[in-house]
Parts: structure tokens; C-alpha cells; sequence
């Protein structure tokens, strides 16, 4: 034994020792891991080369109260490229250059970009999506499907249904309201991978299908809300006005059938999306009333006996004084009764009514009757509106409340007043959601009909009614009254406040009920700021509400038999129309009706397919934009407008 191994002996049996007890642990853990913690270590290798994959449910869909689709899931599609794995980029130029018309460079500059991943059409509509999907598409680029929102009806109702965002989740409307029943639940899947990255198929992968969205059916009538919309834009045109707005409900059931505001947006391209147009005015936003609030008044004194309908009052010539403050009257009046008063609104006749009357009684009736209180509307953010308790009255106060002053209301405030009218004296809770069913058929009944109070009695109910018909037929209505149907309203002008200052700037308004004696409907419509054609509710107002009962007086009577017949002889849209079936269109179902100043008259479209409104549409001499798929649902302009050649015409479609 030499010296050297003596002298690195103790050192070369501590490495030896050392390495046996090192590789005996590591053998040892191996042993563990592979056999003993078997399980962990698959999991761990799945973890590592397997990853669940989130599968979005599809939203629940909103319906009106006849069952038709308010919403829909439009399919759309992506097409994206790794640029460092495209083999042939001039190939795939060359394709996306042909079928959506930009230049081939465009893409050339996407595929040669230094980016790993990078798009080259995103949101392709399903028609031309499918087709080129389904195509052999050059190597290294994908294809996406997705699902985006869409608005059969476009811009109608929209800030009532409100719309949803890019994460498909609502953010305004009903759509934010009721997001949690119609987002659905997440599901997953797994998908597997090599080392590379690349997608692996390897036996069968675990999934957890998604629960799509609860669907989610309103009391809205949507042919009523297309009607009401048209008319209200028709009058913002024509007044220069701000905005207008209307609220249409049935007085026995409290059910909202129409609820709209305009200007509006479309949520399917939202741009013109503003906080204005998001705004439901009708239930969000606040305004004094003015002469339409008389009615309250009236109740307390009918229902109090403190006076009677056949009541002389003298009206003082148009001028009057009170408490300080000048009254005038829109025209001078004499000696009227107290129905006349209210027929020709006259703000002195209904002044010196109310001095019969104590601040308090009609402070409770106007509670009774539910303003400065939420209705129970299922849609958020509802406005209460503002009315003082009488004990914080000023002098002059009782007589600025009778006529519609120093309180502020809403819209669907207001209707629901004038609903309790015409059914009798009892105010009952708005209805909006019917109900709210699963995707397995389970229904939840949201809204039911429900009587908050009795307001007054319904003798006094009928006699106001009586009252507020010979308003239409003799006194300040008379431009809503039409011969063959029985309208009660009463009209209202109100100045607007500017800076705590009242300005030359009005609200004008009509409420209503039809028909007196029973009524079906009743209607409030506002609008607000008109610039032309007048500014009192009489002038503006009262004719929008006539041209809104006479078409819903008319909607079943218009035979729509001949277009139907021809819309419905092809079992489908897509398929396409026989040559002979759209020459009939062009020559008898869309009559081509040229004025002097070479304009069109607008066709009815509804209930075609989009192959013959498209055909005939063209052969006017149109430029017509269709929306979704399916049948015309609605149309815009509607139909009998003046057409210019060459206009735009965008059709909506989808289930009728």
C-alpha cells in the first residue's frame, strides 16, 4: 500500500460512499414516484402535455309575447396564420385578395410581419365563413368559429334590450339585467399536445358540455314597438325635436306592449352608440308633466266632492292672479264647467278649482296614484321622479302641482295613472318579463298581475273617463280624434328648466287611453324640445298618438294574404326562387309606383325571403342592405314611404 492511497484514503471512501447513497436516494425516489405514486405522475404528464380548453355556452335568447326572437346567436369566423410556418404566402394572398376585395399587398404585409400569430380576417359573416372554411385552405392557416349577438330588429327596442360586449355579457338593458340567467355556464374539454406544441389526438378526452342560457320571454309586442318607433321618428324629423318617447300598456294586466325612445342605436354595429341613445328615457328620466298631471287633481275633487263635473267656475278672460305669480290661459275663456275646464285645459279654471281643495288630499292622491315611488318595473336603474310631502308647500305649490309643475314623472309613470283610469281606479304593478325558461323546459313566471291599490272610486273613474273623451272629440285633443274610434285623452305643454330657470323650451305630451269605455291600450307619448310644426302637446303630441291607434286599429285588417302566398310557395329562402315566382314579384308583389319627382313607393317585404326582396328590391332601382337570415321581419324605410332611386333600403331578417 503506498503512500499516496494512504494519504487519500479517508477522502476516496467518503466520495464512493457518498455516490452509493446518492443514487440508492434517486433509485429509491423513482421507485416511488413510478410505482408507488403512480397516479401523481400521470397527472403530473397530463398536466404537462393536456390542457382543458374553455366551450362557451350560447346565450339565452329574448322573445316577444307572441314568441318571436328579439335576439339571436350569429355564427361568425376567424381566420388567423403563423407567418414562419405559411410555406406558400403569394397562394394565400392571392385567395383572401379575391374573396374580400382588398389588395393582395394588404396581405402580403400581414404574412411578412415579424409577429408569430397574426390575423387575417376576423368576424367573417357564416355564409362566406363556411364557404371558405370548408375549402382546402393553405398550410399554416386556421379557422375559428365564434358566436356573436345579433339584433333581428336592429335599432327597435334597443335601449330596452340593451346589447352585450366582445366577452358576450350584457352591459346595458336588459341584456346587463338579466346577464346571469342568459350568459349560460362554461363548459370545457381537453386537448392534448406533444413537446412541440403541437395539437395531439390520443385516446378519448375528458369534456364538460356547456348549459347554454336561459331564454327569457317579454310581454313587448314587437309589431306594436316596429309601429310606435316609426311614428316617433317620423315626428322628432319632422319637429327638429330632441328625442320623443311612448309607453303603450294594456290597462287590465299592467303588461308593457310597447316602451320605446328615439333617437335610438343598433347594437348590431353600435355606431352610433351614445350615453343618450342607451338611455331607456321612458322608465330612466324624469320631466314635469304639465297639463297631463291635471287629471290627479281632478280625481281629488271628483273624489272628495268638492266639486262636480257641471261646477260653473269663471275663468277670468285668460288672466288671473294668485299667490303673486300671473296665470295666463292659452286662449281666453269665460265661464266654463268643470269638465270643460278640463276638456280646453284651462290652467285658471283649474286653479281656482283646487282652492276647494286642502294641499293634502291631493298630495295622497298623487301618492296614490304612484309617482315619486318606484312602479316595480323589472329594468334597472328605474326613475322615481320627485313630488314634495305638502307639509314642505309653498303658497304656491297646490296650484303649480294641479297643472303639472314642482313635480317631475316618468313616462311609464304616467301610464300606468291613465291605465287605472281606464280600467276603473286601480293601479296596477308594469309588467315586462312573462317568464324565464331553462334550456330542459323548467319555466320561472316573473312577472304576474298585480293591483297595488284601489286609487278612487269607479264611478269617479268613469266620470273622468267621460270627461277625457269630449277632450279628444270637442276640446284640446282634437288632433288625436278620429271618427270611428272612442280615444280619451288630455294633452300637456310644459316649459323646461335651464340653470334652476324655466326657458322657451317645451315637453309636449299626450296621454290616453282606447277605447273610453273599455279600453285595450293605454298610450303616453312625449316629445321633447320640438323646434317646428308647433310646440304644444295638442299640436305634436296628439297627432303621433292618432297615427299610432289608427295603424294599431288597422294592423289585422290589412290583408297581407297576396305577400304571403308568394313568400311562403318556396319551402326555403336559401334554396332560391323559381324564375317564374320572381317575375310575379317584380310584376304584381312589388308594384313599382313612380311619383313626378321620379321617386318610389316603398313595398311590403314582410314574410318574403331574401332572395326575392333582394330581386326585387334591385329591379326598383334600390340599394338594399340585408341584415341576418331567414324572412323579412321588418323593413326600413316602412312600407308606403317615398323612395328616391338608388336609396338605401336595409331589410332585417329571421324568424317570422
Amino acid at each position: 500500500m503506498s503512500m499516496t492511497y494512504k494519504k487519500f484514503r479517508g477522502r476516496y471512501i467518503i466520495v464512493v460512499m457518498g455516490s452509493v447513497l446518492i443514487w440508492t436516494m434517486l433509485v429509491f425516489r423513482m421507485f416511488f414516484i413510478q410505482v408507488i405514486d403512480a397516479e401523481s405522475l400521470g397527472i403530473a404528464i397530463e398536466s404537462r402535455f393536456e390542457a382543458k380548453v374553455s366551450v362557451p355556452p350560447l346565450r339565452g335568447n329574448f322573445f316577444d309575447r307572441n314568441g318571436k326572437k328579439l335576439t339571436d346567436n350569429s355564427e361568425h369566423f376567424t381566420f388567423a396564420a403563423r407567418p414562419g410556418k405559411v410555406k406558400d404566402k403569394d397562394a394565400i394572398a392571392r385567395l383572401f385578395s379575391k374573396t374580400f376585395n382588398k389588395s393582395k399587398q394588404y396581405y402580403l404585409n400581414l404574412l411578412n410581419s415579424k409577429k408569430s400569430f397574426i390575423y387575417l380576417e376576423r368576424n367573417v359573416n357564416p355564409i362566406l365563413g363556411r364557404e371558405l372554411g370548408q375549402g382546402l385552405l393553405p398550410t399554416g392557416v386556421q379557422v375559428e368559429s365564434n358566436v356573436r349577438r345579433y339584433y333581428p330588429y336592429g335599432d327597435v327596442a334597443a335601449p330596452l334590450i340593451g346589447f352585450v360586449g366582445t366577452e358576450n355579457h350584457g352591459l346595458s338593458g336588459l341584456e346587463a339585467h338579466y346577464d346571469h340567467q342568459l350568459a349560460g355556464i362554461e363548459g370545457w374539454k381537453e386537448r392534448g399536445s406533444d413537446g412541440r406544441g403541437n395539437t395531439r389526438i390520443r385516446g378519448s378526452f375528458k369534456e364538460q358540455r356547456p348549459i347554454n342560457g336561459d331564454n327569457i320571454f317579454l310581454t313587448i309586442d314587437i309589431d306594436l314597438q316596429v309601429i310606435i318607433e316609426d311614428e316617433l321618428r317620423s315626428a322628432v324629423e319632422r319637429h327638429k325635436a330632441d328625442r320623443a318617447m311612448a309607453v303603450l300598456v294594456d290597462p287590465h294586466t299592467g303588461e308593457v306592449l310597447a316602451l320605446a325612445n328615439v333617437p335610438s342605436f343598433n347594437p348590431n354595429s353600435r355606431a352610433d352608440l351614445t350615453q343618450e341613445s342607451l338611455t331607456s328615457h321612458p322608465i330612466m328620466s324624469a320631466f314635469e308633466p304639465g297639463s297631463t298631471f291635471k287629471v290627479i287633481g281632478a280625481t281629488a275633487l271628483l273624489e272628495n266632492n268638492a266639486v262636480h263635473p257641471m261646477d260653473v267656475l269663471f275663468c277670468e278672460n285668460g288672466k288671473f292672479s294668485i299667490h303673486g305669480i300671473s296665470i295666463k290661459d292659452w286662449r281666453p275663456f269665460d265661464n266654463l264647467t268643470f269638465s270643460e275646464v278640463l276638456q280646453n285645459s284651462s290652467n285658471i279654471g283649474v286653479i281656482k278649482a283646487m282652492e276647494k281643495l286642502e294641499a293634502s288630499k291631493l298630495f295622497r292622491t298623487a301618492r296614490k296614484f304612484g309617482f315619486s315611488e318606484k312602479s316595480g318595473i323589472q329594468f334597472p336603474y328605474e326613475n322615481t321622479g320627485s313630488l314634495k310631502n305638502n307639509k314642505y308647500w309653498s303658497s304656491v305649490s297646490k296650484s303649480e302641482i294641479a297643472i303639472g309643475y314642482e313635480v317631475s314623472v316618468t313616462c311609464l309613470q304616467l301610464a300606468m295613472a291613465y291605465a287605472a283610469i281606464g280600467n276603473g281606479g286601480v293601479l296596477l304593478k308594469p309588467q315586462l318579463v312573462r317568464n324565464i325558461t331553462t334550456p330542459g323546459g323548467h319555466e320561472q313566471t316573473v312577472d304576474q298581475m298585480d293591483a297595488i291599490r284601489q286609487v278612487a272610486s269607479e264611478n269617479t273613474m268613469r266620470t273622468l273617463a267621460d270627461i277625457l273623451e269630449k277632450a279628444v272629440s270637442q276640446g284640446t285633443g282634437s288632433h288625436a280624434f278620429l271618427p270611428s274610434l272612442r280615444i280619451a285623452g288630455k294633452t300637456g305643454t310644459a316649459k323646461k328648466i335651464r340653470n334652476g330657470r324655466y326657458v322657451s323650451e317645451y315637453m309636449a305630451s299626450f296621454a290616453s287611453f282606447f277605447p273610453a269605455n273599455d279600453p285595450k291600450y293605454a298610450l303616453i307619448v312625449v316629445v321633447d324640445h320640438p323646434r317646428a310644426g308647433g310646440y304644444t302637446g295638442g299640436m305634436v303630441a296628439a297627432p303621433i298618438a292618432k297615427q299610432i291607434y289608427r295603424r294599431i286599429h288597422n294592423l289585422n285588417g290589412i290583408s297581407q294574404k297576396h305577400y304571403l302566398q308568394a313568400a311562403n310557395s318556396s319551402p326555403s329562402d336559401q334554396a332560391g326562387d323559381s324564375p317564374s315566382l320572381t317575375g310575379q314579384l317584380l310584376s304584381a308583389v312589388i308594384p313599382v309606383i313612380k311619383a313626378n319627382a321620379g321617386q318610389l313607393i316603398m313595398p311590403d317585404l314582410k314574410g318574403l325571403s331574401m332572395k326575392m326582396s333582394l330581386s326585387g328590391l334591385y329591379a326598383m332601382g334600390l340599394t338594399p342592405v340585408p341584415h341576418g337570415s331567414g324572412r323579412v321581419i321588418r323593413q326600413v324605410p316602412s312600407a308606403g314611404k317615398k323612395l328616391s332611386t338608388g336609396q338605401t333600403v336595409e331589410i332585417y331578417l329571421g324568424e317570422l
